[in-house]
Formats: C-alpha cells, sequence, structure tokens
C-alpha cells in the first residue's frame, strides 16, 4: 500500500522559522519530523511513499530523503501550487493504483495503522477516518442558559462525544473522484461524503475508527497525538 504525507503547507502558525526551514523538516530528537513519521509507516509495513510538496520547499525535502533508501523505503515526490490538500492529492492521481493512505505530515499518533488498515479492507469502505476521543480542546468551554447565565464551565476540556481527527485516512481509488467538490479534503471533502453516506442505508462511504478504542483494541485510553505545528506537544 502507498502512502500520501501532505507534507506542503506553508507553516503559517510557526513562523518565522519555517520561512528558513519547512514545517515537516523541522527537528525533533535530532531528525526531521518527517523521518519519525516514515519511521511509523515502516514500522506498519508501508514503504511506498509519496510526498505532496509544493515548489517552495521541494528541494529541501529532496537533499535530505533522496530515493528514500537510507529509511528503507521507496519515496517518490509530487509537486503542484499551494491549492489545498484536495487539490494535492488530486495533482498525484497518476500515482494511485490501490488502496492508499492519506496521512498529514505535521502529526504523529500512537495508532494501530496495521489494524486500521484491515478494518478499512474488511468493511469495504471507500474512506476510513481515524479519530481520538483523547485530545483536549485549546480552551476553555462554557454553557450557557436561556437568559445568558453559566451554567457550566471546564478549562481545555476533552469532549469525547466529540472525536477529534488525527489527520490519517485510508482510502480506496475512487475517493479521487470526490475531491473535486472543493480545495480542502476535511473542510470540503469530507462532509460532502457523509452527506452521501446518509443517503445510502446500505453502505456507508465513511468508516470511522478510534485508536486504542473499540475495533483497534481493549484499552480505555487514546496514546499520544503530537503536531510539529503544536511545540508543546514535543517531548
Amino acid at each position: 500500500m502507498r502512502a500520501f504525507i501532505l507534507a506542503g503547507g506553508s507553516g503559517t502558525r510557526l513562523s518565522p522559522l519555517t520561512s528558513y526551514v519547512p514545517k515537516c523538516m523541522i527537528p525533533v530528537a535530532g531528525r526531521p519530523f518527517v523521518d519519525h513519521v516514515i519511521d511509523y509507516l515502516h514500522s506498519h509495513n508501508i514503504r511506498d511513499i509519496v510526498l505532496l510538496l509544493s515548489a517552495d520547499d521541494a528541494e529541501v525535502f529532496k537533499n535530505h530523503l533522496g530515493d528514500g533508501s537510507k529509511l528503507g523505503v521507496k519515496v517518490q515526490y509530487s509537486i503542484s501550487p499551494r491549492a489545498g490538500t484536495a487539490a494535492a492529492l488530486q495533482a498525484a492521481s497518476d500515482l494511485v493504483d490501490g488502496s492508499f493512505i492519506i496521512y498529514y505530515g505535521d502529526v504523529m499518533a500512537d495508532l494501530d495503522l496495521t489494524a486500521m488498515l484491515r478494518f478499512h479492507e474488511e468493511k469495504g469502505a471507500l474512506c476510513t477516518l481515524a479519530l481520538s476521543r483523547g485530545v483536549r480542546l485549546d480552551y476553555g468551554v462554557g454553557k450557557l442558559d436561556s437568559e445568558g447565565r453559566l451554567q457550566y464551565f471546564e478549562e481545555k476540556p476533552i469532549l469525547s462525544e466529540y472525536p477529534v481527527s488525527i489527520g490519517i485516512y485510508a482510502c480506496q481509488p475512487r475517493f479521487l473522484s470526490y475531491c473535486k467538490v472543493g480545495s480542502d479534503l476535511a473542510a470540503d471533502v469530507l462532509p460532502h461524503l457523509i452527506s452521501k453516506g446518509e443517503t445510502s442505508p446500505r453502505y456507508r462511504l465513511i468508516q470511522t475508527v478510534e485508536p486504542g478504542e473499540g475495533i483497534l483494541g481493549n484499552q480505555k485510553e487514546t496514546g499520544p497525538i503530537a503536531s510539529v505545528s503544536v511545540p508543546e506537544q514535543i517531548q
């Protein structure tokens, strides 16, 4: 199976650092973050990788990774303008030849990817989305009554009834045909797929998996999730 790593974003939240170093090339534990992502994929027998990049930073990745052999994988590159995640995937459509993974390159998760892919194939889903019930919000939340009085408040809660996407999808090739509905996978394509799935009682277009729970095991706590875009998550 081939993994498509989204690594062409501008990294504005980490500016001015990302004016000099692409976000996914920022060193973590002495190595570029993208190396840790590739090691994770390699540990789940994903050895065929496509980096989705912009022309602004492609050469930095090419100079570091080359053909990927030093990390035990095959790396190819798809270079396109920064027009959104769906557009980046569409630009690499010629490299889709079967079931594939979309991986947001600034995220590292403790997820049993092998089990997720097995679940994806067993269900015959068009797209399987990995979600976490263990991510805290960055803000405090409150609840108001009809007169505007505060009835409840909690600082940076975990809202288990609203699982958070951790940026890992497993997809079938037909998923590409839905990327034309908008430029962003999360904001445009997934909501469109879900709306389509609701109209078909016999076939769900979106299957969801919560790492560390249910189909992926009996653990009650989700493993750690970190983003290089949020430095305090990196330890």
